[in-house]
């Protein structure tokens, strides 16, 4: 779901086949709080920095486990690597690639590899290992969300040129191949390899796992980048985001990306606490089941979006922090020309009474695991009340709520991603991805259409059509989009939010007092 931001760029820079999203300004209203990055100076090589997250306790150390909450991404930004990192300008930065080509009718691409590359117990990294996991990720019995990204291939047309080079030759042309293959889940261990052993290239290598509870890893000093300066990284798990936050405020963990957004005030009244907000990329979201009733009915579910203060959700749910969202995904880039959905609350119980669903009652499931995610849904239950509808708000454990992921009916979900990213988990047959069951031929007719190009123009206008029904009949409320909140220690420095979802994944520059 989400890719990470990285320092130094190695390589030349390719072009950019799709339209991604652009660095957007965020304006800081609390006193002492900075964007973008702490500070780079100050501090010494060596120490250990304790980042908090919220972490499901069926956690595995699989770096393609489907349970993912965010000590995998965390745990998996310091093991692995992808072929390269997708930047803020529409670019990218190379890591285990150092070039892609194609042909003239983007039916095959070359992928040239990073020489040089060791994996965590001095082996070196190939062409052997790429075809290898990407053997993994499109056999269809292994169920991998990353297939989703991938599945315009032919394993049997993956071919290895020597060690260094891949040639993918595809059954149809297939514009947005980078952006595909880029995609920051999308990474590499060693061919053979078990899950246990975590055989990555990346900044730093395992040291120990334990589920639900924390991860610690060691600075790999035969790192082919520049090689990161703290000696470890414990990643510790929290239940939920109140724990983490009471935890960076007691002094128990030096950084945080899951934080009570209610508790900034607090928190930038304690001394040797620092704030960062990246960049406006959070959509956290209600989903409707939309192949079951009550949502079934396209009316139910533009009736919940209707019930939906949504200024009132950024102010309170929100804290102020972000910009309205308009319930189409991605982010606000190739925006549909449509008004902004404000609360209707006559119109709202027109469209209940007109579908047969007057004096509606359902529960409203949430793991509360995003700031603000628990206020969001309270407030939509609070103004339902108001027409006679009753939504039982139901906070459950993390782990509880991700094993029944896709079989929810009302429930909650966040995203950072951009659209050519998210579409192809919108338009899966597989409910864990396409976990709100929502299948429109036109939008479906148009995603087609969409990966046929590498016209950046078209794609944006294909988009702007497919926002649109998103918009009149998706099944998903999409009330804000909001920075990603970090709290750090004073002492810790060369902390960056990561591009797109904000949160602490690259701990390559960090020193400590």
């Amino acid at each position: 779901m989400l890719s990470r931001l990285v320092g130094k760029e190695h390589g030349r820079r390719p072009r950019m086949l799709a339209p991604v999203a652009f660095a957007m300004a965020v304006s800081l209203a609390a006193a002492g709080c900075s964007s973008g990055s702490s500070e780079g100076s100050g501090g010494a090589s060596g120490g250990m920095l304790r980042v908090g997250v919220v972490a499901s306790t069926i956690s595995t150390i699989d770096a393609y486990s489907n349970v993912r909450s965010q000590d995998f991404y965390v745990r998996n930004a310091a093991l692995f690597e992808p072929l390269a990192h997708r930047t803020k300008d529409g670019g990218y930065q190379w890591a285990l690639a150092t070039g892609i080509t194609h042909n003239k009718d983007n039916t095959e691409w070359t992928v040239k590899l990073r020489p040089n590359v060791k994996f965590h117990d001095g082996s070196p990294f190939g062409a052997d290992d790429v075809i290898a996991v990407f053997n993994r990720i499109l056999d269809k019995k292994n169920a991998l969300i990353e297939r989703n990204y991938v599945d315009f291939m032919d394993p049997k047309g993956i071919e290895k040129v020597d060690d260094l080079t891949v040639k993918f030759k595809l059954p149809k042309p297939y514009g947005p191949f980078e952006f595909a293959v880029t995609n920051s889940n999308i990474i590499f261990y060693k061919k053979g390899s078990t899950p246990e052993q975590a055989m990555g290239t990346g900044p730093f290598s395992l040291v120990a796992f334990s589920p639900g509870r924390e991860t610690t890893v060691k600075r790999f000093d035969g790192y082919w980048g520049t090689k990161p300066k703290v000696d470890k990284v414990k990643v510790i798990s929290f239940k939920t985001a109140e724990a983490s936050t009471n935890a960076i405020i007691g002094g128990q963990i030096d950084a945080s990306s899951n934080i009570l957004q209610t508790s900034l005030p607090t928190i930038e009244k304690t001394p040797g606490l620092k704030v960062m907000k990246s960049d406006v990329n959070l959509k956290v979201s209600i989903g409707m089941r939309a192949d079951v009733e009550p949502f079934k009915d396209v009316r139910v579910r533009q009736a919940m979006r209707l019930i939906l203060d949504r200024k009132l959700a950024l102010s309170n749910a929100f804290d102020g922090l972000g910009e309205l969202a308009n319930d189409h995904s991605g982010f606000d880039q190739c925006v549909p020309d449509v008004p902004q959905r404000q609360q209707d609350l006559p119109q709202a119980k027109k469209l209940l009474a007109d579908a047969g669903k007057s004096n509606l009652s359902i529960s409203l499931e949430t793991a509360a695991n995003k700031p603000g995610m628990l206020q969001l849904v309270q407030i939509l239950a609070e103004d339902a009340k108001k027409i006679g509808v009753n939504i039982k708000v139901q906070k459950m454990e993390l782990g509880a709520y991700l094993e029944k992921w896709g079989e929810r009916t009302f429930y909650t979900g966040y995203d950072t991603r951009p659209y050519l990213e998210g579409v192809p988990e919108i338009i899966s047959n597989d409910n864990a991805l396409n976990h709100t069951h929502w299948h429109d031929p036109e939008f479906e007719s148009l995603a087609k259409k969409l990966y046929a190009t590498s016209d950046a123009t078209e794609q944006c206008d294909i988009e702007k059509k497919m926002k649109k029904i998103e918009y009149e009949r998706g099944a998903s409320i999409l009330a804000a989009t909001n920075p990603t909140v970090s709290v750090y220690s004073s002492k810790v420095h060369g902390l960056v939010p990561e591009f797109p979802s904000g949160n602490l994944y690259d701990f390559t520059k960090v020193t400590i007092d």
